[in-house]
């Protein structure tokens, strides 16, 4: 009987109806994900002084996956809102540009308790584009809806920023950037 619980479970878990419920009112899912984050290293990424004065990017090569849903609702000029949902982060809009581009943005206030071990406020931004089996522009099907969206990619950069004098002191260089490269594939 057990095995079955657990059988019934992961088929609930993948039903449509359960994954829409990340989205936001008076949308739909269109699918969900599995995001791989990469780690990148600009020239202003953040790094940590640990103790000993050795010195790390914050920014880890391989930062892990993460699963999301995307959203689409119709959007008051007309056009398509597509949400990023991800069930710690709530969901995140964006307008759908003709070309499959999207632009997330989020803040935070400053947060106690980060690797940087002072307070820290966080704007993000999660700029990038849907894939799919289309060639050139993002073509809408002819009852509106979206072509099969396979996947995604772009850039998520995190700029992290304190107050002049913060206490307990900053143990990273802010203001400083953290950035990854994300792809995300259908599951």
């Amino acid at each position: 009987m057990r095995r079955l619980s657990s059988l019934l479970l992961l088929l609930v878990a993948g039903c449509p109806e359960i994954i829409g419920q990340q989205c936001p009112p008076q949308s739909a899912a269109v699918g969900q994900y599995s995001l791989a984050l990469q780690g990148e290293h600009p020239p202003d990424e953040c790094k940590v002084r640990l103790d000993g004065g050795i010195v790390i990017p914050l920014a880890v090569d391989d930062g892990g996956t993460q699963s999301a849903t995307l959203c689409v609702a119709s959007a008051p000029d007309g056009g398509l809102k597509l949400y990023l949902a991800i069930a710690t982060k709530g969901a995140r809009p964006s307008d759908l540009l003709p070309d499959g581009g999207f632009l997330f943005v989020g803040n935070s206030p400053p947060t106690p308790g980060t690797p940087c071990s002072c307070p820290v406020a966080i704007d993000e931004t999660f700029g990038g584009f849907l894939t799919g089996a289309w060639d050139g522009g993002l073509s809408l099907q002819p009852d509106g809806g979206l072509p099969p969206i396979t996947g995604l990619s772009g850039t998520l950069v995190d700029q992290l920023t304190s107050t002049p004098t913060p206490q307990p002191p900053c143990v990273c260089n802010v203001p400083c950037s953290l950035t990854y490269g994300i792809t995300g594939t259908r599951l």
